[in-house]
């Protein structure tokens, strides 16, 4: 996940910053190839783990929230687009990337801490 929220900063970045047209061309396909791996990704990390009902809830949440981005992402890029610039705007989209990929760790899997053996009863009886 943190893969795919980098690539697509440094795609977005080339376009922001990029005063070379074929360059920004080449930086949109970086662009579209982190964030059409973000999404999928990320509900997979999502439903890996303890528990089936767990897994279920995450994959729940995790969509949702995907899918509110997608809703209110574009007009909201839009807006402020039309009031601070276009370029202006794709630096927010930016600042969000990079915030992304600082945040991926807490998709890292939870490892159980190590349960401390219990010493067996021995019976003297024998």
């Amino acid at each position: 996940v943190r893969a795919s929220a980098l690539v697509a900063a440094v795609g977005v970045a080339l376009v922001v910053f990029s005063s070379s047209a074929l360059l920004a061309g080449a930086a949109v396909v970086l662009w579209g190839l982190g964030a059409s791996l973000g999404f999928p990704v990320t509900v997979s990390a999502a439903g890996e783990g303890e528990g089936v009902r767990d897994a279920s809830a995450r994959v729940a949440a995790v969509s949702t929230a995907g899918y509110a981005a997608f809703l209110v992402g574009p007009p909201s890029l839009g807006f402020l687009a039309d009031h601070v610039g276009l370029r202006a705007a794709m630096i927010v989209v930016l600042v969000l990337l990079g915030g992304a990929a600082l945040i991926t760790g807490a998709l890292r899997r939870r490892t159980a801490p190590p349960v401390a053996e219990v010493p067996s009863p021995q019976s003297d009886l024998v």
